[in-house]
């Protein structure tokens, strides 16, 4: 092992002397090794150079890139405000019927003056008016609310009530019609009818249950 070792080296350290005797005998060869040795030695600080300006610059593309994006972004985002200002200007006059629509809390006395108003114009008797518990004043509780209905979209507050109306078919179906299209959004879980007949006209019950739902504040 040690003489295979030594034979190598005393190979290779011939092969040098004789390229550094050629070296210094012929000028070409010497022009040949300088100029490879200085350009190898100009391609490596070439390469150590201009490798960290080569990753600053890949950095400073990726960050003009992200940075049209957020700017494409920002102006769709504006783009859309515009446009949503423009809708809100265009329905101002409507925001207080949103607001009756759906009040930010339970409204009772508008919903029973509502009610008593339709009564008196289709002519037909209120035999009762309930509302179910509902927090009117202070801070919201959770209540135990019923299965039997599915729960509102947008899980708002909901006040229960339950309404008993008597008059003439034509009376009733008026009533019925006018509810629905009030502008306190009610959503109607039951209806049930019933009817007797007098001398004169047939007499229609009917009882209501809904729910009509409030933002909570």
């Amino acid at each position: 092992m040690a003489l295979g070792w030594k034979g190598s080296y005393l190979r290779y350290k011939e092969y040098f002397l004789n390229i550094m005797a050629l070296y210094k005998k012929r000028a070409d060869l010497r022009a040949f090794l300088e100029i490879i040795l200085s350009l190898s030695a100009i391609t490596i600080f070439f390469v150590f150079a201009l490798k960290p300006t080569a990753l600053t610059i890949i950095n400073l593309v990726k960050e003009i890139q992200e940075k049209r994006i957020t700017i494409i972004a920002l102006d769709l985002k504006i783009k859309n405000l515009q446009t949503a200002e423009t809708i809100l200007a265009q329905n101002e006059a409507t925001l207080t019927d949103v607001d009756t629509a759906v009040s930010s809390h339970a409204n009772v006395d508008v919903i029973s003056k509502q009610i008593q108003g339709l009564a008196a114009k289709n002519s037909v008797a209120v035999l009762g008016f309930s509302v179910g518990q509902t927090l009117l004043v202070g801070t919201t509780t959770s209540t135990k609310k019923s299965f039997d209905y599915k729960s509102i979209p947008g899980n708002p507050g909901e006040m229960q009530i339950s309404l008993s109306i008597k008059g003439a078919y034509s009376n009733i179906a008026s009533f019925i019609k006018d509810f629905e299209d009030l502008r306190i959004a009610i959503k109607i879980d039951n209806l049930g009818i019933n009817s007797s007949q007098t001398d004169s006209e047939k007499i229609i019950v009917v009882v209501i249950s809904g729910r009509i739902p409030f933002l909570k504040k």
